[in-house]
């Protein structure tokens, strides 16, 4: 077996910052200079290459083009670590790598070794968390037109099974849901850092950053949410930034729940939706519930979302009570994936002690029946592949319609 080449891309057009690094890597990989800052041009030679890393040098002069570079790179290639260099320490210069995407900063007054030392760091940081054996993981979503403790009394229940039934994988509970945030309060589990800092710091998403900010249940589940507070705007947050961010989260886990339980039609809802392998949609036998679930369903359609990888979960089931099951599925052209039973107590008992129903009545027959739907929904096939040339062309038309 021929033992894989690493390379590495320098953009610089200083001749001697190209042959410092040329010389200090030369142990590590090939070194690919290239003296134009085309971002296009750029990124091909990186998927060409397979290049694990980039160079970009900083100048007091070129700063603002320099800057501006870095800063698209990083957009484009939220997963591959940039390391700026500049002639010696200066802070202003430091900052302004940092804040456009640089991963770390380098200058010729380091040692070899030193330099060694940190490309090997920032490379395996970088991979330490991708999810295996592919590029992305499995991904779930949970939604609901009626905002409430449903969707999300649900999503957190699947989440910690999923977690529990695959302990080795990492598993990622992220609770976009109206109200905000009500699985870390059911769960006891207490984050400042929120749904809008992860779109605000993605340039800098890497496994240290997830493992120190992100909030974990004692079971290992990861939970990101939606702030609590009002005056934290998610105005700024664009389509864009939930496609990419959504995009580096499916790399770094294994197992994704998403709540989307109240968040009304949009294309905050519309992106996560065309992202997961499976949609479970929870209505009640209510007529109000039927009717608003069943209008959200027309909005999905109307915006050429794929339903084929969706199912029904009835919530609150009264088998003697109608309509039945079935008739709810089939008045919403969904195929019947469950019922629940409404186990006030159990439930209640979970909003108000900060434990899951797995803990205080792991007998009750909704936390079995969710442990069955976990592992029923994990070994489902990925319907959605089928789909994904249609979902990513609409997902490019809504990330350029966002630019006009």
């Amino acid at each position: 077996m021929i033992a894989e080449r690493r390379s590495f891309v320098v953009v610089t057009d200083q001749e001697g910052f190209a042959h410092w690094l040329t010389q200090t890597l030369e142990s590590e990989g090939e070194v690919i200079v290239v003296d134009s800052s085309a971002l296009e041009q750029v990124l091909q030679l990186v998927d060409v290459t397979g290049t694990r890393l980039v160079f970009v040098t900083l100048t007091r002069a070129g700063l603002r083009q320099e800057t501006a570079f870095l800063e698209g790179l990083a957009v484009s290639k939220s997963l591959l670590p940039i390391i700026a260099v500049a002639e010696a320490p200066d802070q202003a210069l430091l900052l302004a790598a940092l804040r456009a995407g640089a991963r770390d900063f380098i200058t010729p007054e380091l040692h070899a070794d030193e330099v060694v030392s940190i490309v090997r760091r920032t490379m395996d940081r970088t991979s330490s968390l991708s999810a295996s054996p592919g590029d992305d993981g499995w991904a779930a979503a949970v939604v609901t037109a009626r905002p409430g403790s449903d969707a999300p009394m649900f999503a957190l229940h699947l989440a910690l099974a999923i977690q529990a039934q695959s302990p080795q994988h990492r598993t990622l509970l992220l609770d976009l849901g109206v109200p905000p945030a009500d699985t870390l309060l059911f769960l006891g589990v207490q984050s400042a850092y929120t749904f809008v800092d992860a779109v605000r710091s993605l340039r800098r998403l890497d496994a240290t950053l997830i493992e120190t900010a992100f909030g974990k249940h004692k079971s290992g589940l990861h939970l990101l949410a939606m702030p609590d507070d009002p005056r934290l705007s998610t105005q700024d947050i664009t389509s864009a930034d939930v496609y990419v961010l959504l995009g580096t989260l499916r790399r770094y886990f294994t197992h994704i729940v998403i709540n989307l339980g109240g968040v009304p039609a949009s294309d905050f809802l519309y992106l996560p939706l065309g992202r997961v392998d499976q949609v479970v949609l929870i209505a009640e036998q209510s007529l109000p519930s039927c009717k608003q679930n069943m209008a959200l369903l027309q909005h999905l359609r109307e915006h050429k979302i794929d339903l084929s990888h969706a199912s029904l979960v009835v919530d609150h089931y009264l088998s003697r009570m109608p309509p039945d099951a079935a008739s709810v599925a089939k008045g919403m052209c969904l195929p019947l994936l469950a019922t629940l039973p409404s186990s006030g107590m159990a439930r209640l008992a979970v909003m108000n002690s900060g434990e899951s129903m797995f803990d205080t009545a792991p007998r009750d027959p909704y936390a079995i029946a969710v442990k069955r739907l976990a592992r029923e929904l994990v070994a489902a096939p990925p319907a959605a592949e089928a789909a994904a040339p249609n979902w990513f062309a609409k997902a490019r038309q809504w990330l350029l319609a966002g630019q006009d």
